[in-house]
């Protein structure tokens, strides 16, 4: 009969820094290959090692565009942003529904570009008193700054409408109504005033 072996009297402490000292020097793919060969020998299975879990990427803030700096100043209603936005004369309306059809329609309806009909309709929907022309007015408000041409009739807004509408609009003085049409009503009102005191 074989007597037993002893048991070591060395601490595994002792071991594992002699067999840290042996691999010392050997390139890493030879110690993983070493360390694996000794545990399949003596038997030994090691725990799995979870990979360590890995940390998501700081995302920096992205800036603020005009048009989402004040989300008080939305809807998806042409009327309802109309008013909200209040503006003053058919070039500064004509801002006001390029900025709506491109940023704050819903997205079945968004236009990258307005042409008259978009404006007649757009009138008709928000309760702006209608022009003879609307192809008109979109030149006028081109050569305000507040649109640029992209293609025969068909109008996009500019860099200088949008500041218009997301940051100066609403103004001080009255609501969404076309000024030309109040000068009008006020000159007939004082024509018939002067009118009433001559008779």
């Amino acid at each position: 009969m074989s007597s037993p072996v002893a048991s070591s009297t060395k601490s595994p402490l002792e071991v594992a820094q002699k067999i840290v000292d042996e691999l010392k020097g050997m390139v890493p793919e030879h110690q993983k290959l070493a360390l694996r060969f000794a545990t399949e020998t003596l038997g030994l299975q090691l725990p799995a090692v979870s990979p360590p879990t890995a940390v998501p990427p700081m995302q920096m803030p992205q800036p603020t565009p005009p048009h989402a700096a004040n989300s008080t100043d939305h809807s998806t209603d042409i009327r309802s942003f109309k008013e909200m936005k209040s503006p003053k004369s058919d070039r500064q309306f004509a801002a006001v529904v390029a900025y709506f059809y491109q940023f704050e329609a819903k997205s079945e309806n968004r236009k990258e570009a307005i042409d008259a009909e978009t404006m007649k309709e757009a009138a008709r929907l928000a309760g702006w008193a209608q022009v003879a022309r609307w192809g008109m007015t979109l030149n006028n408000a081109k050569n305000a700054g507040y649109l640029d041409a992209v293609g025969t009739g068909k109008f996009k807004l500019s860099s200088v409408g949008e500041n218009l509408v997301a940051i100066t609009l609403p103004g001080n003085g009255g609501s969404g109504q076309n000024t030309n049409t109040g000068a009008k009503k006020k000159q007939k009102k004082k024509a018939t005033k002067k009118s009433a005191k001559k008779k």
